[in-house]
């Protein structure tokens, strides 16, 4: 099973359907059992629609998603 890491690392893959289907299968798998993670997922899901319905489209390459995925990963880390 994937570890919470991996599921931050390849949300934006997920939610572009960039995955294998096996990837998919264990990243479902880990959403399944993991609401911390679930929750993660979803607000980054938001985020992306938020960010297109407001005309934002063509910022949101691959690379502004996995800044955002980033972004949310350390939100909880505390500053120095």
């Amino acid at each position: 099973m994937l570890s919470c890491r991996e599921v931050t690392e390849k949300a934006s893959a997920y939610l572009d359907q960039e995955l294998s289907w096996s990837a998919r299968a264990q990243f479902r798998l880990h959403l399944m059992m993991c609401k911390h993670c679930r929750r993660y997922v979803d607000q980054l899901a938001k985020t992306v629609t938020l960010l297109r319905e407001a005309g934002h489209a063509e910022a949101l390459d691959r690379g502004t998603e996995d800044k955002l995925a980033e972004l949310f990963r350390n939100a909880g880390e505390p500053r120095p």
